[in-house]
């Protein structure tokens, strides 16, 4: 049996993109970031992203970092991650175990305002 995905943590979000955080379980290795706008279904709309956490650095905190990129800006959207099984072969495709308690983030709207760090010349 696949376990359920870990939680998920909120390290940030731009116009167009949500960054989280997870601790992978020992027992397995690959996992899908799922997302969708928090008014879709999962079933027709949502959206993936697969994660092997061998081949990803950790953070600080020891846990593995997913960005989601191409995103609306000023959008809530629901995202969630699920445990892949270990295919016995190249043919079988992974069983998702249940997903992880879902996160509801907003992105940023797009602001005309120069940020802090940039410069504007008049």
């Amino acid at each position: 049996m696949v376990p359920s995905g870990p939680k998920l943590d909120f390290l940030g979000a731009s116009e167009t993109v949500i960054t989280v955080a997870f601790n992978p379980l020992n027992s397995h290795d690959n996992y899908v970031v799922q997302w969708k706008e928090y008014h879709q279904k999962w079933e027709t709309d949502g959206e993936s992203k697969s994660v092997d956490v061998k081949t990803i650095p950790r953070n600080s905190n020891n846990k593995v970092q997913a960005n989601i990129e191409g995103l609306n800006p000023g959008t809530t959207y629901t995202v969630r991650l699920r445990v892949l099984s270990a295919a016995s072969s190249e043919e079988e495709v992974p069983t998702p175990g249940k997903p992880s308690p879902e996160l509801i983030i907003d992105t940023e709207a797009v602001s005309c305002t120069p940020k802090p760090n940039q410069c504007a010349v008049q």
